[in-house]
């Protein structure tokens, strides 16, 4: 059993990072996570835009979304806390739409920045609740002194997402909430919906106002958002599975093989074979 299973919990430094953020082909993480860069710095695609986190950074993954690792820089030193989302469902609910606006936040931002005194703490509590993660001391009370530590280490992120968020929070212009919406019923329905009448039909809003606001704000029309999201998609199911062609456009809802074929080469410029076939060895 792994640690994740076990604890709800896994802390990962520079040096194994990258067994759970692959670095030559777009994923999709298993669980969400914070990414805390020291030093150095990591560039990621992340949906529509780059993400460069560095020196006294953070960001915040999500299962929803696609990555491709862009770039690591050779002084880079972090730490992952990877956890599994029913871990914090006890915690209150003010700290999940915390994560969850920072997490949209972040979309149209670059990473989150620290106090270089703040990301001291923070550090501290990660590398204490890593260390009696991997202690093979034996304890009574484990799992509980797990839970408490990791209840520490999220309230020390909420107070500072939310200080660094408490304007824009209570601030959130109506183009933003559009936007926010929209990805949000994406994440949810990209796999059986592709046309931008449906999501603007969600939000009783005309195509056209939902594409002008959607390109306002992310640079990106919301069709191009719409076939970017689906492409990743694409590009994990075939990277990161043995799933037949056929059936992968079945899981993202194409009429037939033909169809996916198609629109995976228009976006892509080769076939989802030949894409897939790079990753084979």
């Amino acid at each position: 059993m792994s640690v994740l299973e076990k604890f709800g919990v896994e802390i990962f430094t520079q040096h194994n990072i990258f067994e759970r953020i692959s670095v030559d082909k777009p994923f999709r993480p298993d669980n969400p996570s914070f990414i805390f860069v020291k030093t150095g710095s990591i560039k990621l695609k992340q949906h529509f835009r780059d993400l460069e986190i560095s020196a006294n950074m953070f960001m915040v993954t999500d299962p929803q979304t696609v990555y491709e690792m862009i770039s690591i820089s050779d002084d880079f030193q972090s730490r992952m806390v990877s956890y599994k989302r029913e871990f914090i469902s006890a915690l209150s609910l003010k700290f999940n739409r915390l994560i969850t606006y920072r997490y949209f936040r972040q979309q149209m931002n670059i990473g989150v920045p620290f106090e270089p005194d703040e990301l001291e703490v923070v550090w501290k509590s990660v590398n204490f609740l890593k260390y009696i993660l991997d202690s093979e001391t034996e304890m009574t009370y484990k799992k509980e002194i797990v839970e408490h530590l990791f209840s520490v280490f999220c309230y020390q992120m909420a107070g500072i997402i939310s200080k660094e968020d408490s304007n824009s929070m209570s601030q959130m212009s109506r183009q933003e909430e559009i936007v926010f919406i929209f990805l949000n019923d994406l994440a949810q329905h990209h796999t059986h919906e592709r046309s931008v009448e449906f999501y603007a039909q969600r939000q009783s809003i005309t195509t056209r106002h939902l594409s002008a606001v959607v390109k306002d704000i992310t640079g990106k029309s919301a069709s191009q958002i719409i076939s970017l999201i689906v492409m990743n998609e694409a590009k994990v199911l075939l990277n990161s599975s043995n799933k037949p062609v056929s059936e992968i456009s079945g899981i993202l809802g194409f009429s037939d093989p033909y169809s996916f074929s198609h629109f995976f080469k228009k976006h892509l410029g080769e076939s989802p074979s030949q894409y897939r076939n790079q990753f084979e060895n």
